[in-house]
């Protein structure tokens, strides 16, 4: 049996006895119950069908976790395999968010939502993604469960992640950075940073790019966008012909993009506090990809005229690549204290959408929320039957509708609506792509439409064909 000498066993004890600490503590916070919240849950799922959040709520909405390199390969020097398989990954991303969690005085047992994005290698691992995350919500310290969407992804910014996750949560009364008087109001005026908004507070590491966390206020409007996918460089393309141009051009469209729909809403780029870019495999590398949209975001956030940085999540899907799109955004933003065009009505749809395969907007620009609506977060719905993709997104708005129900809602409260589409050939992806939207077009009231995001994706869970996730707001 090998002896560590007594300096390196220090160490590794050091970092045992922290790790037991911190995983101690966060289970004994994770006992106390959240008022603003209620999970309608059932045993028969490891996630909640829906959470509902209390009217002039506090949130809490992270970036995009990855995992970092295991203790053991970085001792041993070794690169192979050193951020650990799907389960683990999962495990090592799960135990920093609650980490960051713990950092604003929340727990596991506030978190909403849950969004995993599991990366085909050659197929996701959803049985190790689900493994981690039934030992952190359902269990005997922490029944609690939120809503939860999981999809099969092409690959993340370093080719040996595996998972990325994100979360949503909502602070208990009393708790959090915003209440003056609580240690972590004083942790994080010690922190000094400048921000766009006065209606949240930013985390993560001054020179990053981007915020780890942002905390925003009680009785915050909320802007949700929908999808923003490159414009053509020809005002009008004859059919089937597709010119968007380099990785950097679409970027800087999707941007000023962007600008146009926050002005349609009464806003401003220093109001958008969360992106969510989905890069697609093309002729550049992933990595190029992403050096070339960072490189365009800088000159909309975290600089001199904008040191905004919202939180992001970033990854690579199949997207709209054989159109020879290359990547696409959706955001949120919240609206300022002296906002003359805060909603009074429970949600609002605001401007239109950019054009889709249709060649015509599919939904609103977006849908403004107002402070006092009561949010609901759904799971991510599959469909429960096989055959045709028409029968299938079918099953899954059916499945969408029956969780609103539960909630006693329906699909006129909806604001965001996410129709994640398993990957096909060309011609079967556009086939798809055309019934999605005349589904869309059916069910939804054009004035009443929720924000609209499809993405072609690697998987779905149970090898469906198309997943459906959504979020509504109601005034009880």
């Amino acid at each position: 049996m090998k002896i560590l000498p007594q300096h390196k066993l220090r160490y590794v004890l050091g970092i045992f006895g922290a790790a037991v600490l911190c995983y101690g503590g966060l289970h004994v916070i994770g006992h106390r119950t959240n008022d603003r919240i209620q999970s309608y849950q059932s045993d028969a799922l490891p996630y909640a069908d829906v959470v509902e959040v209390k009217p002039g709520s506090e949130y809490f909405f992270t970036w995009g976790v990855t995992a970092s390199p295991r203790m053991k390969a970085i001792a041993a020097h070794s690169v192979e395999n050193r951020y650990g398989d799907t389960y683990q990954q999962s495990y090592a991303v799960l135990v920093q968010l609650a980490s960051d969690l713990a950092e604003v005085g929340l727990s596991l047992r506030d978190v909403v939502n849950v969004r995993a994005y599991i990366v085909a290698d050659p197929e996701p691992d959803f049985a190790g993604w689900n493994k981690a995350f039934t030992e952190f919500f359902g269990t005997a310290t922490n029944p609690h469960k939120p809503a939860r969407t999981t999809v099969g992804i092409s690959r993340l910014f370093h080719s040996d992640y595996r998972v990325e996750v994100e979360f949503t949560a909502a602070f208990p009364d009393g708790r959090g950075p915003h209440n003056v008087g609580t240690r972590h109001h004083e942790r994080y005026t010690r922190l000094d940073r400048v921000e766009t908004s006065d209606r949240w507070k930013s985390y993560g590491r001054p020179a990053w790019p981007m915020s780890t966390g942002k905390a925003t206020k009680a009785d915050t409007g909320l802007f949700f966008s929908s999808a923003v996918r490159p414009a053509s460089m020809l005002p009008n393309p004859p059919p089937g012909f597709y010119m968007f141009g380099n990785i950097s051009q679409q970027s800087d469209s999707l941007f000023k993009q962007m600008g146009l729909q926050l002005k349609a809403a009464g806003l401003g780029y220093e109001d958008v506090f969360f992106i969510r870019a989905c890069v697609y495999p093309g002729a550049d590398s992933i990595a190029k990809s992403f050096a070339s949209f960072n490189k365009e975001y800088r000159k909309y956030f975290n600089n001199s005229r904008n040191p905004n940085r919202p939180t992001r999540t970033v990854m690579s899907t199949p997207g709209f690549n054989y159109r020879k799109q290359s990547i696409s955004i959706e955001y949120y933003a919240a609206y300022p204290s002296d906002a003359e065009t805060l909603p009074q009505a429970s949600r609002v749809s605001i401007g239109e959408s950019p054009a889709v395969a249709s060649n015509s907007s599919l939904g609103p620009g977006g849908v403004a929320v107002a402070p006092d609506a009561t949010m609901l977060f759904l799971a991510g719905s599959i469909p429960s039957v096989e055959g045709s993709f028409e029968e299938q997104a079918i099953s899954a708005l059916e499945a969408m509708k029956t969780r609103l129900e539960i909630a006693d809602a329906d699909i006129d409260d909806l604001v965001q609506l996410r129709a994640y589409l398993a990957h096909a050939d060309p011609k079967t992806l556009d086939a798809r792509i055309a019934t999605w939207e005349s589904l869309y077009r059916e069910t939804f009231d054009k004035e009443n439409a929720p924000a609209i995001t499809t993405l072609p994706v690697v998987a779905i869970v149970g090898g469906g064909l198309i997943e459906i996730e959504a979020a509504a707001a109601v005034k009880r």
